[in-house]
C-alpha cells in the first residue's frame, strides 16, 4: 500500500477520533476553561458540571452555551473593573459623579495673548449659541417665483 493511500485511508478516521474525543467527552471545554482562567485575575470559579451528552448537535450546542456563558461573565468583569476603577479615581480627586454639569462652552477658544493673522475671524465676536437670521420668510418676498428670477 502506498503512503499517500494510507494517509487517505487513515487521515479521516483520525480526525474522526480527535473529533469525538474533543467533543462528546468533553476535553475542548476543559482546554477552553483553563485558557479563559489563564486570562483572568483570579475570582471565585463557579462549578460547572457538564452533562453526558449523546449527539454530536448536542455537543456542539453545549459548547456554544458555555462559551456563550465565559463571555457574559467576562463582560460582566470587565465592566465591574471599570465602575471600581471610576468610583476610585472620583474618590481620590473629592470631585462630584458629573464633573461639567452646569458649566457652559466658552464662547471662543485660544490664548487671549496671541493674534491671529488678519485679526480675528469674521463670526469671532458673534455668541456661538445666537440663533441668527429667520430667513423661514424668503420665498414669500419673491412671490413663489424664484425659477422666473433665477
Amino acid at each position: 500500500m502506498k503512503k499517500s493511500q494510507l494517509k487517505q485511508t487513515l487521515k479521516p478516521l483520525i480526525k474522526e477520533c480527535i473529533k469525538e474525543v474533543f467533543l462528546e467527552q468533553g476535553m475542548l471545554s476543559g482546554i477552553i476553561a483553563e485558557v479563559v482562567k489563564g486570562t483572568q485575575p483570579l475570582r471565585e470559579q463557579r462549578q460547572r458540571t457538564p452533562t453526558p451528552l449523546a449527539p454530536e448537535s448536542d455537543a456542539l450546542k453545549f459548547q456554544q452555551q458555555q462559551l456563550e456563558e465565559q463571555r457574559r461573565d467576562l463582560e460582566e468583569q470587565r465592566h465591574s473593573q471599570i465602575k471600581e476603577q471610576k468610583e476610585k479615581l472620583l474618590n481620590a480627586t473629592g470631585l462630584p459623579s458629573n464633573v461639567f454639569e452646569g458649566v457652559k462652552p466658552l464662547g471662543k477658544g485660544g490664548n487671549p495673548d496671541i493674534q491671529h493673522e488678519g485679526g480675528t475671524g469674521p463670526l469671532s465676536d458673534v455668541d456661538p449659541h445666537d440663533p441668527g437670521i429667520d430667513i423661514s420668510g424668503i420665498m414669500a418676498v419673491g412671490g413663489h417665483k424664484w425659477d422666473k428670477l433665477i
